[in-house]
């Protein structure tokens, strides 16, 4: 039975369709679909809310027609965690480091969801610096953690691996209908589809043992997406195949590395212009503990130099995919300098124009310096 709510009152009850179907995937993807009598949908409104095995869909799309001399109704439904793709949930900045739940939680804020069940405890670092839709920002946290999403009513899960461990042997089952194999040499993968008489004790996330002699199939794999009638669970599909970023977690890293790039760059391009610069070198880099550090050297006229500090995050696999400017100073370093006072620890520079600089400075065993900083 399907309930349909506007608000918080239950304005209606399905229990009979012409048809219906559930496809859900391991990237994320939730949808529901049904047909009924064109009476029986005379309440029926886009944004309504249905709820369904204590899974709630937003009512997105409501389409009438006649099928066979008959009106009928087909509504198409997307699970509330779509509702985070809305303007109105969009964030332009997200700094966060720390525990994976508190960060879950601090994306989550300010909308209608929680943080569930989150299996990762070591620290997460994830900075945005652009407007994205909440629901990208989400997926992007759980593509940082390595996770896969999982959806609790109005509660967000990310589990490390979502459905069974152990691998279940499904070609065993006399209820199996359908079975196709097709080979991409484009991704260098196989996609697997198998179709069920009857729904079978099966999620999407399961390890399974594919075995069929006639095709030469014996493949261990992942079910990644599922779909059946909720009403009349008989001829399931499952896909199976090795798990595939969606397209928006994808776009969303990408386009996360290059803006963040390109707003650092743009931050010293105008650092740049208020010196005067006319060109830019750079005599000094070093990576220490996730921290890039970079000396330019720049002329016009006098020689400067300045420094720049970006912090960075890398992905599972250690590529970097976000890089922020987090400080900048120069100074006219090579300018004729008139006094300089040094101690342990700093140093005070007069210059023969006038102006002052203080310095703190750190060494190495050997008691050279290797780095300065503008107090």
């Amino acid at each position: 039975m399907i309930e349909i709510y506007a608000g918080a009152t239950m304005i209606q009850s399905v229990k009979k369709v012409i048809s219906s179907n559930i496809r859900e995937t391991l990237e994320g993807e939730f949808t529901l679909s049904f047909t009924v009598m064109a009476k029986s949908a005379l309440a029926l409104k886009t944004k309504q809310i249905a709820k369904l095995d204590n899974q709630y869909f937003e009512l997105v799309q409501i389409s009438k027609s006649i099928q066979g001399s008959l009106p009928v109704c087909s509504v198409l439904c997307e699970h509330v965690s779509y509702l985070l793709n809305h303007e109105m949930y969009q964030i332009s900045s997200f700094d966060f480091t720390g525990d994976p739940s508190a960060g879950l939680s601090q994306l989550l804020a300010g909308t209608p969801f929680s943080a569930g069940i989150v299996d990762f405890t070591e620290s997460v670092t994830m900075k945005i610096n652009q407007k994205v839709s909440r629901r990208a920002a989400l997926m992007q946290f759980i593509a940082i953690l390595g996770g896969e999403i999982q959806y609790d009513g109005y509660s967000i899960n990310i589990r490390s691996h979502r459905g069974s461990n152990d691998y279940i042997p499904v070609m065993g089952s006399k209820n199996v209908t359908n079975v196709a194999v097709s080979h991409d040499s484009r991704e260098n993968a196989s996609s697997y589809d198998i179709s069920f008489f009857k729904l079978m004790d099966l999620a999407v996330g399961d390890n399974v043992h594919i075995i069929f002699n006639p095709l030469g199939i014996n493949v261990k794999t992942r079910i990644i997406s599922l779909e059946y009638n909720p009403f009349y669970r008989f001829n399931i599909r499952v896909e199976v195949g090795r798990y595939r970023p969606s397209i928006s977690d994808t776009f969303y890293r990408i386009e996360n590395s290059i803006s963040n790039v390109g707003s650092s760059v743009d931050d010293l391009q105008n650092q740049v212009y208020d010196l005067g610069v006319s060109y830019t070198i750079v005599k000094m880099l070093s990576v220490v503990d996730n921290k890039i550090n970079v000396t330019y050297e720049v002329e016009k006229g006098d020689t400067h130099q300045y420094h720049a500090e970006y912090s960075f995050t890398t992905d599972s696999s250690g590529r970097i995919t976000s890089i922020t400017l987090e400080d900048i100073f120069s100074e006219l370093l090579l300018k004729e300098v008139s006094s300089l006072l040094i101690d342990a620890a700093a140093f005070e520079v007069t210059y023969a124009d006038g102006s002052t600089g203080s310095y703190t400075y750190s060494t190495d065993s050997s008691g050279r310096i290797t780095a300065i900083e503008k107090v």
